[in-house]
């Protein structure tokens, strides 16, 4: 079931991509989002952890007003097309490896990931700030949607296990999630990774 999952994903995202077109689902997301932002988490060097073909970071970057913006995806062919709208872009496996730095941006990537709990760990190790958009699934079901997304309920409970503190809003099906560590003692280094900030 796994890998007949994996070959279907792999095969939508090479065709079309995070998304044909950004819909309306999300544009009213990404204004949610710009309606609620912290202040203290725009103007902060970001990592977009599961940039997909940059689409929806473009949009990102005008809210998170970011000092500097790494990408990071799973797959080369959309890391390719993300760097050509001119984002430092890199392929990394979120499973197997983790970057780390400053603020982390996960809008719709963290259901894709095999052990969403350990991600958000990492997470937390090595950011100071995330931001997580989930969707949720409603119903048992989860519409339009590849990986695995949880309940509005199993993600409370992640989260406050996981992030502890972390601030969760909803809007429509999806879940946004906004976390800051509190101790200043903290292992931001600039992370892994080619692009520099």
């Amino acid at each position: 079931m796994k890998l007949r999952q994996a070959i279907v994903e792999k095969l939508a995202y090479l065709l079309f991509g995070n998304n044909l077109v950004v819909g309306l689902h999300i544009k009213k997301q990404l204004e949610f989002l710009r309606e609620h932002i912290p202040p203290s988490f725009q103007h902060r060097k970001m990592d977009d952890l599961g940039c997909g073909d940059g689409k929806v970071t473009i949009r990102l970057k005008e809210i998170f007003l970011p000092e500097s913006l790494r990408c990071f995806d799973v797959n080369p062919g959309l890391v390719r097309r993300s760097s050509k709208k001119g984002f430092c872009a890199e392929a990394i496996d979120l499973n197997k490896d983790f970057p780390s730095g400053e603020l982390a941006v996960m809008w719709g990537s963290l259901h894709h990931l095999e052990d969403m709990a350990g991600c958000l760990d990492r997470l937390k190790q090595n950011y100071r700030m995330v931001f997580i958009r989930e969707p949720l699934k409603e119903d048992g079901v989860s519409w339009l949607e590849l990986g695995h997304p949880a309940s509005k309920e199993e993600m409370e409970n992640m989260v406050a296990e996981h992030l502890p503190g972390a601030r969760i809003l909803f809007q429509d099906n999806a879940a946004l999630i906004f976390y800051e560590r509190q101790s200043e003692q903290q292992h931001v280094n600039g992370g892994k990774g080619v692009c520099s900030n």
